[in-house]
């Protein structure tokens, strides 16, 4: 198994609405292929971590980098992993405040200036503890 993490600015605003359709999608998908994770959304970036079978998430990350809904996708982690972290979920999802993450440890500027996806990468540890610290809020 691996864990894959990525960050990618949304082409346009993302509204609840299509945040929901997404989710919806999401969590279908991955519930079919076996795949866990989870999706942040904050500051017009999408950060997402997705658990699986090596060729699974390989599969779907090729079809993530074609779609149009963003863009500047970076790459922060591809490891091997003995087990999920995420493994209850087929897609957990939060729409980010600055008020929600700034007790967190591996709290970011993701939220408290406009930051492109490869800004964002170059901390890929804290983009890592921010996700972890993330879920055990939850």
């Amino acid at each position: 198994m691996i864990r894959l993490v990525y960050v990618s600015k949304a082409t346009n605003e993302m509204s609840s609405d299509l945040l929901m359709e997404l989710l919806k999608q999401s969590r279908e998908k991955n519930s079919r292929l076996g795949l866990s994770g989870m999706l942040l959304y904050g500051g017009g970036n999408f950060l997402q971590i997705i658990e699986g079978e090596k060729e699974t998430v390989d599969a779907l990350y090729e079809i993530i980098l074609a779609d149009k809904r963003h863009e500047e996708c970076v790459l922060i982690d591809k490891s091997d992993i003995q087990e999920r972290t995420f493994g209850d979920w087929s897609m957990g999802f939060e729409l980010l405040k600055e008020e929600d993450i700034s007790d967190i440890q591996g709290y970011t500027e993701f939220l408290t200036r406009a930051m492109r996806p490869k800004e964002i990468a170059i901390k890929p540890d804290n983009i890592l503890g921010l996700l972890y610290s993330f879920k055990k809020s939850f």
